[in-house]
């Protein structure tokens, strides 16, 4: 069977139709995507072709965006062992595999920084193996987070209010005793001999530095966080969460041990944000020991160690613990059994969502009038 010129050159007008229409369609897909959608070299991860999507978002045109890599758009002050483990992942990735990497930080052009989830799968692209990435701006989201967050604090700080003044009375009284005691000696003329006067002042010195702490505490702990993390020591938000609330629990006579391993590997985290996890930890346990009443011995628990390469907190009590039927709730933002001036459903919603930003696991154990554990834990850097 003969197959005339007319006949194959109609096969290959056809199949370049075919094709034009098919480029026609992949780029009004690719462009039709609300969110920036890159095409990158899976070994250079030299950007290959940008959607319309991505040049509005980071302002650069399509050609800037061709002559450059997809980790140029990284912010390169705060992402560089953060980009080392991503490039990690694109260069490993599998057919069919998918990947995702949270809470990335990004410049525009303008510079403006904001932050993305980055999705990422491999695909086949002009007879080569590509990367198809696509981001996602989280930035309002991440605001909004850190609003209830700090929301949440100064909630904290108002109930704590009677505690605090407290513990800056005790400070105030020596020092305006101490006062007291020169005004008096100088209306009455009398000498003040050189030791007891060197041993008041250090006194008084000493009260004003402990005041000082405490406001300084207070500010660092109020002010506003934000998602970076750095090295740190599980240990030191612990205690801190006691420079805060440990003249209170002490008026609640509740009991507390401190069982804090030495020599803890760091994790990465943010010492103010979880040191919010631990204050809405010790609280709840706080609240859930004064539900249960006043006749037994109230006791309030925090060990830190070592398992299985992960750092762990446990914060336990033996206070009125959790329904069976609720346990599923605890972790819903605004789910909360105090009442409406006791407490605002935020704590456990909070500490859930700044726990799994470090890459953690927060899990609650609890029985009904037995008690309540939170287990809180975080990859150790090793």
């Amino acid at each position: 069977m003969t197959v005339s010129f007319e006949n194959i050159l109609y096969r290959l007008n056809r199949a370049e139709a075919e094709l034009r229409i098919s480029k026609i369609l992949y780029q009004n897909l690719f462009n039709a995507d609300s969110n920036p959608i890159f095409i990158a070299d899976s070994r250079t991860f030299e950007i290959l072709d940008a959607n319309e999507a991505a040049q509005n978002c980071y302002g650069y045109s399509k050609d800037e965006l061709l002559q450059m890599s997809f980790f140029d758009l990284s912010d390169q002050a705060d992402s560089g062992q953060a980009d080392e483990d991503m490039g990690a992942g694109f260069a490993s990735i599998k057919a069919k595999e998918k990947l995702l990497y949270s809470k990335r930080p990004h410049r525009k052009k303008n510079g403006d920084l904001f932050y993305v989830n980055v999705h990422l799968c491999s695909t086949e692209y002009m007879d080569s193996t590509a990367l198809i990435i696509t981001t996602h701006d989280i930035t309002e989201h991440l605001e909004t987070k850190a609003q209830l967050i700090q929301a949440s604090k100064m909630s904290t700080l108002g109930i704590m209010a009677s505690g605090i003044a407290h513990e800056l009375n005790q400070p105030l009284n020596v020092i305006k005793v101490g006062s007291d005691f020169f005004l008096k000696m100088t209306d009455r003329n009398k000498e003040i001999d050189k030791e007891t006067l060197r041993t008041m002042a250090e006194e008084m010195s000493r009260y004003v530095d402990r005041a000082s702490a405490i406001i300084s505490h207070l500010k660092e702990f109020a002010r506003a966080s934000d998602v970076k993390g750095a090295e740190l020591n599980i240990n030191q938000p612990v205690r801190d969460v006691f420079k805060i609330l440990g003249r209170q629990l002490t008026l609640h006579e509740i009991s507390v041990e401190l069982d804090l391993a030495d020599h803890l590997p760091c994790i990465f985290a943010d010492h103010n944000r979880l040191e919010q996890v631990f204050v809405n930890l010790v609280t709840n346990a706080r609240d859930a020991l004064e539900e249960r009443g006043v006749y037994w011995q109230k006791m309030l628990r925090v060990r830190t160690f070592i398992e299985d390469k992960r750092v762990v907190a446990i914060v336990s009590d033996n206070g009125k613990g959790i329904r069976e039927d609720i346990m599923d709730k605890i972790f819903e933002p605004f789910f909360t059994t105090k009442e409406a001036d006791v407490g605002t459903g935020l704590g456990l919603s909070i500490s859930y969502g700044i726990v799994k930003d470090y890459e953690g696991e927060i899990t609650v154990e609890s029985k009904y009038n037995e008690g309540t554990s939170c287990k809180v834990s975080f990859p150790a850097i090793v």
